[in-house]
């Protein structure tokens, strides 16, 4: 399986557990000037920008790992973006992430939510 094929799927998954979980899912892939952020959801009422990293292998490190600081900084512009787009700088936000690591058969392994992600 390819990396874009790894990618599409964790974020298919990482909507669901999102989902399962409570949040209600505004947009997937939402793209802008400045890039993409993987998903933009609520929870509760709060509005929470996603990251999805999935990996088929854990041997270099786990998923989230690959979040740095110039990554961290792409989706925060991301996000300042969508919310000028829809005016809604009266909510509350955070940026969370979701780790999907995948079995040799690519079936997830273990699912991971980190809440307040770039701050943690």
């Amino acid at each position: 399986m390819r990396n874009k094929e790894v990618g599409d799927l964790g974020e298919r998954l990482a909507a669901k557990f999102l989902r399962r979980g409570g949040y209600t899912i505004l947009a997937r892939k939402y793209r802008c000037k400045f890039g993409e952020i993987d998903i933009v959801a609520k929870d509760r009422n709060t509005l929470v920008f996603v990251e999805v990293r999935s990996r088929s292998d854990s041997g270099c490190g786990l998923p989230y790992e690959t979040i740095d600081y110039k990554k961290r900084e792409h989706i925060k512009r991301v996000a300042a973006e969508f919310l000028k787009r829809f005016n809604l700088f009266d909510y509350d936000c955070r940026f969370d992430c979701v780790s999907v690591l995948f079995d040799d058969n690519f079936k997830p392994k273990q699912i991971e939510l980190i809440k307040d992600a770039f701050w943690s």
